[in-house]
């Protein structure tokens, strides 16, 4: 009997270590009710949204959707949204809510032909689910979580990383704006003593240039060295995302800058940074020396590491 009591025991013990019980659970962001919710919908300025499983062709664009009535109806998320901040153990179809506040953007929109919906701001809606898959995949597996809010545990094991500094940053929506006049997309390359800079062409047509000075890659694109001026990139950031490789033969990582690039005669172009966005998710070198982490936005513990330097 007591043998028994104490296998017991020792299961449960086991159990609940196993389900992190004895994790310290700070609050880190609560969760807000589904009745409140409801009540700060408002149409252009705050939609309840979900990731839909649907496979219908509405939903290729964009997975997000809110409803209408009885009608699931597709919305993009740029800006500040919960899918930069949080990982996948929360974004699995149809398992959470969320609450969105912004603005619809109607240049997006209008170019899309669907919603595209500027955030800058939004709330977990209660009760929050995390799926960490098999724990051959996951080894941080909890059965029992609180589900009215994310907490400190969420943020060590890099499921919620909240980052302060959206503004800096771009996704898919530099396709639109690099279509537009003093719109231009640069990189930074390490040479082994200084950093240069390059600008960006994604086809052959687009960089005619008979000055020698272009640089092909088997990827496509075509760089040219440049001087900047102005906002430079490199009064926020540190070595660690700025110092790419002379060679890297990728251009997974670049900015998109708006500005002016002048041509003073002397056959070199000067490029005038009025403001930079760098593209989602942008990669910087780990303790190791490789470029392997991937990061959707700056946060105060990037400013620690000397990763970014300071708020603007």
């Amino acid at each position: 009997m007591l043998a028994g009591c104490f296998l017991i025991i020792v299961i449960g013990l086991f159990l609940a270590k196993k389900a992190n019980i004895f994790q310290p659970k700070e609050v880190v962001l609560p969760a807000i009710s589904r009745d409140i919710a409801n009540g700060m919908v408002k149409e252009n300025e705050c939609y309840i949204v979900r990731i839909t499983d649907s496979y219908e062709e509405e939903f290729k664009f964009s997975k997000w959707y809110y409803m209408d009535g009885t009608e699931k109806k597709s919305i993009f998320l740029i800006g500040h949204g919960p899918d930069e901040e949080l990982s996948y153990i929360f974004m699995k179809p149809e398992r959470n809510s969320f609450l969105v506040k912004g603005y619809v953007h109607e240049e997006m929109t209008s170019y899309r032909k669907q919603m595209v919906f500027y955030v800058e701001d939004w709330y977990l809606i209660a009760p929050i689910k995390r799926y960490y898959g098999q724990e051959d995949y996951r080894q941080e597996q909890r059965f029992f979580y609180p589900r009215n809010y994310l907490d400190t545990y969420d943020v060590e094991q890099g499921d919620y990383y909240p980052t302060e500094t959206y503004d800096l940053t771009c996704d898919w929506t530099c396709g639109y704006y690099l279509k537009q006049e003093g719109f231009y997309k640069i990189r930074s390359r390490w040479n082994g003593s200084e950093l240069e800079w390059f600008l960006v062409y994604d086809d052959m047509e687009s960089a005619k240039d008979n000055s020698g000075r272009m640089r092909y890659f088997e990827d496509g694109h075509i760089e040219k060295k440049i001087y900047i001026e102005g906002n430079s990139p490199e009064y926020l950031l540190g070595a660690d995302v700025l110092n790419r490789g002379y060679d890297d033969l990728n251009c997974r990582d670049f900015f998109m800058v708006k500005g002016d690039l002048k041509d003073n005669g002397d056959d070199i172009e000067r490029l005038e940074i009025y403001k930079w966005w760098i593209h989602l998710p942008f990669h910087y070198k780990n303790e190791l020396g490789y470029w392997t982490n991937d990061r959707n936005g700056f946060s105060r513990s990037d400013i620690e590491a000397g990763i970014y330097n300071s708020y603007r």
